[in-house]
């Protein structure tokens, strides 16, 4: 593990979150959402790179708040851009200097991440090149048109839903993220430009806590930060 690295991504705007802070900045069991996503990435190895990108104007003030729960000395925070995948190209960028082997790219809003799945994706992406957690889907998922008709039943033992960490070898997730750049297109997340530009991802079993905190009602017992 000694030359992988990790990129948190907490740069969103949280539209879906409602007034007021930023979903990775409210408070969980006391603590910020994005302190307890870091945690983890933290405990695993001494010598894991991370990465979080931010807002650049909130850059010194979440610095100090995530400072009062874990260990920022190995942590090199950075501006992230207009786009999720603006700002995890921001993100591996800043990790060029280290030039790491692998690298995972985790949503700042996912609290519930666990060492163990950390250590499979890695494993995963050491092994296959890149590779994602994924969970089966509970519901039944319909392909759904502009008017809300429903054009298409579709069946839900061949859909996944896909979490993160995901992880890559490093300088092919880069390479895809450049060509990318290249074009207009917004993809969903890294797994589709990785698809896209380099080759086929792997799955490991997700888990089915490792939520990613969307809206308020996803902050269970949320306290006022």
């Amino acid at each position: 593990m000694s030359s992988d690295a990790v990129v948190v991504t907490a740069a969103g705007s949280s539209r879906r979150w409602a007034e007021g802070d930023k979903k990775e900045y409210a408070l969980l069991n006391g603590r910020p959402v994005l302190s307890r996503c870091i945690e983890p990435f933290v405990e695993i190895s001494p010598s894991l790179l991370i990465v979080v990108t931010l807002p650049r104007n909130d850059i010194p003030e979440i610095r100090e708040l995530l400072a009062a729960s874990i260990d920022i000395s190995r942590i090199r925070f950075t501006a992230g851009g207009n786009s999720r995948q603006e700002s995890v190209w921001l993100g591996l960028e800043a990790l060029k200097p280290h030039s790491p082997r692998i690298v995972l790219i985790h949503d700042g809003a996912r609290p519930w991440i666990d060492c163990s799945l950390i250590e499979q994706v890695l494993e995963g992406a050491g092994r296959w090149g890149a590779c994602i957690p994924v969970v089966d889907s509970c519901e039944a998922p319909k392909r759904v048109g502009p008017s809300g008709l429903i054009l298409e039943d579709l069946p839900r033992d061949q859909f996944k839903l896909a979490q993160t960490p995901q992880g890559f070898m490093y300088n092919r997730i880069l390479e895809a993220h450049r060509r990318a750049r290249e074009t207009s297109h917004l993809f969903i997340d890294d797994a589709e430009v990785y698809a896209a530009y380099c080759s086929a991802v792997f799955t490991v079993a997700g888990r089915r806590e490792n939520i990613k905190i969307t809206f308020k009602e996803d902050l269970p017992g949320r306290e006022k930060s």
